[in-house]
């Protein structure tokens, strides 16, 4: 009927039209998600190529590397230098051990009060120099000092010392301790009737808020109690505002203790909202631009400059003068130039950019690093000195990015509070230091100081290049650190022989230092001629040794000697923790066990050694008449052996495991009070090689059991005697390979017979 044949090609049609709205619409899907994934990968690639790899690497390996200390024969050649050398340093060191005593008697007698009760002293104490020597230093250079007194940059401690503080009070010390002083007391003088009241602001906060607006360039303010609190504070009201998750910093650069923002070393916190990228990198404005949506903010510490992704210098990981660079001027231009590009990118992008100003704030220049690089963040973080003398933390932002409260989602609310937030007292001593920090006079103090910290860093260097001492001192503004121009394991001792120069440093060493606005003529006078005084005594010490032209103490042999001592200890500590430890009849490490290794120098004195280990074996643990008998024995099958192994490995090992039983049972049975001196001679007792014998025997005898329901045990009796004996050789051979990595590779082949006739 042409009725019904209309309708069936109407349907027919639809069926056509639908079926292709559906592969297009399939096609647009598919093509949707083949877009978002090239994205994602584009994301993702581009984040790999500028993320630095060293947080994750360092947080990788903390948990790997195991702590280990030198002994005092080692202490002092740990980089190979000769006995005569590593005399001389003891001597030296004893020497600075018994000014210190007559120096601090008092300081260091009530020191150990302190550091039984105080953590935070505990970790500076352990932690002023590379773990392998902090055990020897703390035994022979307590340093703790008690300061109750200071006048300009000198502190007086208990014991009436006078010291020349480059330490800054870490970052406070911007203007010197007089002026701190002055100022708190002029802030008590302008807020003691109201005291410690909290809640009402004290009228002198309006005064402050309008000085911090004017060197901040931004609309408001947030009051804190330190630095770290103010960080927390502005990444979070960034993350609020922005409704984004994502933090950015640079590699090396701190934020304080917070963990999130610390994504190295120090949190045990996984992190997956910070972006620890490259400084002064084209990936990483680039990764930045592709995941701009996701980004909170870009924070920047402005210190940074002086050691482009570095993280603050620090003696404790000074370990060779590798691992402390100062950046050129040419550097510090280009960092400059990068934070201008940072700066266009961010506004481009909108992302906030924030400065973390809490350490370069009013050091760097009146207005801080903003003022010093000529680049306006969107948020700024202030600290340390900006106190007056007190604790004290301030955020400052644009007015978008403060709000704590979302207007249309009224449960939504960023909590940010603190109950010592605007202290009276912090209020009006900040106020005393921001009217002197703003006036015409502190621009003039500023200029005038750095021009001679300048100078003072020329002639110095000049001074130390004319008595060819190995070290240069470089400086960002007031902020200055002392660079080490020869390869060394012991540079972090310099700091001990400037404090023995009277020089006060705080407890990363050397590595940052500080001038105050109050140093005068004098002062930079007086902390040269220490600088170049400790120096010379350095090196008269011989604590930079080159070596010899036949032995030369270089980089590279440094590095070799440090990757070798941490590679042994770290698998050496883990390996005894376990049984392991025992199969491969490790020896002591340290310690009154541990075996004494002394290399030959000839071939006849390599003869020698090895057989002197032989006899002192036998006398130890090899005088019973059975005894003796059961090892003739199995010596004459392990002879036999050597020769089987070639061409009938089956008969090699159960001939092996019986003699191997054998010679076992001579000792566990017939000798049982040889243990402790069979250990001392040769690092590995009766109760150990047990261990190796119930091991070399179950493990065939095991492998064969399970295959028995499978193959016929004459069948699978070779190929599993076959790895059985290349298990005996991989044990052999690991137990000498670690024995090279303890002792050197003469003392490994003078040990190789022992475990060699042992299989």
């Amino acid at each position: 009927h042409p009725h019904c044949h209309a309708r069936a090609t109407s349907h027919r049609t639809r069926i056509v039209v639908m079926t292709i709205i559906q592969y297009f619409a399939a096609l647009l899907a598919m093509g949707a998600l083949l877009a978002y994934l090239l994205q994602r990968m584009y994301k993702i690639g581009l984040t790999l190529m500028a993320t630095s790899p060293t947080p994750t690497g360092a947080r990788f390996a903390s948990g790997i590397l195991r702590s280990f200390a030198f002994d005092e024969d080692k202490f002092f050649c740990a980089d190979g230098a000769s006995a005569e050398i590593a005399e001389k340093r003891k001597a030296g060191m004893n020497a600075l051990a018994d000014s210190f005593n007559k120096q601090f008697p008092k300081s260091l007698a009530s020191a150990e009060t302190f550091l039984d009760g105080i953590s935070d002293l505990r970790f500076t104490d352990t932690n002023r120099v590379p773990f392998p020597f902090q055990k020897l230093v703390r035994e022979k250079l307590n340093v703790a000092s008690l300061a109750v007194s200071s006048v300009g940059p000198n502190i007086f401690d208990l014991d009436g010392n006078k010291t020349l503080d480059i330490s800054g009070s870490y970052g406070v010390n911007v203007c010197g301790y007089d002026n701190y002083k002055r100022w708190i007391q002029e802030g008590w003088e302008a807020t003691k009737e109201l005291g410690p009241v909290l809640g009402p602001l004290h009228p002198i906060v309006g005064e402050n808020l309008a000085m911090i607006k004017a060197v901040s360039k931004l609309d408001e303010v947030s009051f804190h109690m330190s630095g770290t609190e103010a960080i927390m504070c502005a990444v979070r009201l960034a993350a609020f505002n922005k409704r984004r998750s994502l933090v950015v910093c640079f590699a090396g650069a701190y934020h304080g203790w917070w963990d999130g923002v610390q994504p190295g070393p120090g949190n045990e916190r996984k992190i997956t909202d910070v972006l620890c990228l490259k400084d002064m990198s084209a990936a990483s404005l680039a990764a930045i631009k592709a995941r701009a949506s996701e980004v909170a903010c870009v924070i920047v510490n402005p210190l940074q400059g002086f050691n482009p992704n570095s993280p603050p210098p620090n003696d404790m990981v000074l370990m060779t003068a590798a691992i402390r660079k100062a950046a050129s001027t040419d550097t510090m231009d280009s960092y400059a130039i990068w934070l201008k590009t940072l700066r266009k990118l961010c506004t481009d992008c909108d992302v906030p950019l924030m400065f973390d100003e809490v350490y370069t704030g009013f050091r760097m220049a009146p207005g801080g690093a903003q003022e010093y690089y000529g680049v306006n963040a969107d948020m700024v973080v202030y600290g340390k000195t900006l106190g007056g003398g007190m604790p004290v933390g301030v955020v400052c932002g644009k007015k978008e990015l403060m709000r704590r409260f979302d207007p249309e989602h009224p449960l939504r609310v960023s909590y940010v509070i603190g109950t010592f937030s605007a202290l009276p007292l912090t209020m009006g001593t900040m106020n005393a230091f921001l009217k002197w920090a703003t006036s015409g006079e502190a621009r003039e103090v500023y200029r005038a100081v750095g021009a001679k910290f300048d100078k003072w860093i020329v002639d110095t260097n000049d001074a130390l290049k004319k008595e060819s001492l190995p070290i240069a001192v470089h400086n960002l503004t007031t902020v200055w650190t002392i660079i080490f121009n020869q390869p060394g394991r012991y540079h972090w001792m310099f700091q001990y022989y400037l404090r023995a120069e009277g020089i006060a440093l705080s407890w990363v060493g050397t590595g940052r230092l500080l001038v105050s606005l109050d140093f005068g003529d004098e002062d930079f006078a007086v902390c040269r001629a220490a600088l170049l005084r400790a120096a010379k005594r350095m090196r008269d010490d011989g604590w930079w040794n080159l070596g010899t032209a036949e032995k030369p103490i270089t980089s590279a042999s440094i590095g070799q000697a440090m990757g070798k001592e941490m590679a042994y200890h770290t698998v050496m500590k883990t390996v005894r923790e376990g049984l392991l430890g025992e199969i491969l009849c490790l020896p002591s490490a340290d310690g009154p066990r541990a075996p004494v290794a002394t290399p030959p120098a000839t071939a006849k004195e390599f003869y020698e050694e090895v057989m002197r280990r032989k006899a002192d074996d036998h006398r130890a643990s090899h005088s019973n008449c059975v005894n003796q008998f059961m090892h003739l024995v199995s010596s004459s099958i392990f002879i036999v052996n050597y020769f089987t192994i070639w061409t009938h490995c089956s008969a090699t090992m159960g001939f092996g495991l019986f003699s191997l039983f054998l010679r076992q049972s001579g000792h566990a049975i017939f000798e049982p009070p040889c243990h402790d001196e069979e250990e001392l001679l040769l690092g590995f007792n009766t109760r150990s090689k047990c261990f190796v014998v119930a091991g070399y025997t179950l493990a065939p005898i095991i492998t064969l059991l399970q295959l028995s329901n499978t193959v016929n045990l004459v069948q699978a009796l070779e190929p599993v005697a076959r790895s059985w004996l290349f298990v005996t050789l991989f044990f052999v051979l690991g137990h000498t390979g670690l024995l090279w990595m303890q002792y050197g590779f003469k003392i490994a082949m003078v040990w190789l017979p022992q475990p060699g006739n042992h299989p």
